[in-house]
């Protein structure tokens, strides 16, 4: 069964994306992991949408909710990144996340398509939340 991850959400221009930036993106989502496990939710605020920002109010409340709500992000044993799935809006990441107890969990963490005016002049740039890559 997939759980969804919701509160992970990348914002991408109008460009595709490419096979650098498929790194881009695993390396964004391994750099919010591993802010985690320090418990820098400041850092893996940082990589939160606005939409997310203004949602949680604080790094604090994201991390509460982390805590308690995906314990397997905050502290995986194991992250293993499998295939990127198109969807209507854009594309997910598929990630494989073994918690403490060697349990799998596999979760989506969705990347939606922005058109932006930067997007437009600038076809081969992408926007990670905020990170142009």
């Amino acid at each position: 069964m997939w759980k969804i991850i919701t509160f992970i959400v990348f914002t991408f221009c109008a460009a595709q994306a490419g096979a650098s930036n498929n790194d881009e993106i695993k390396k964004t989502i391994e750099n919010q992991i591993a802010a985690f496990k320090l418990n820098d939710f400041e850092t893996a605020f940082s990589f939160a949408t606005p939409f997310l920002k203004e949602k949680f109010g604080s790094a604090e409340n994201f991390g509460q909710m982390v805590r308690n709500g995906y314990p397997m992000v905050w502290r995986p044993a194991k992250v293993i990144f499998l295939q990127s799935e198109r969807y209507q809006h854009g594309h997910a990441q598929v990630v494989q996340i073994v918690d403490k107890n060697g349990k799998s969990h596999y979760l989506r963490y969705y990347i939606c398509l922005l058109y932006t005016s930067d997007a437009a002049d600038e076809e081969d740039s992408v926007d990670l939340g905020g990170r142009r890559i």
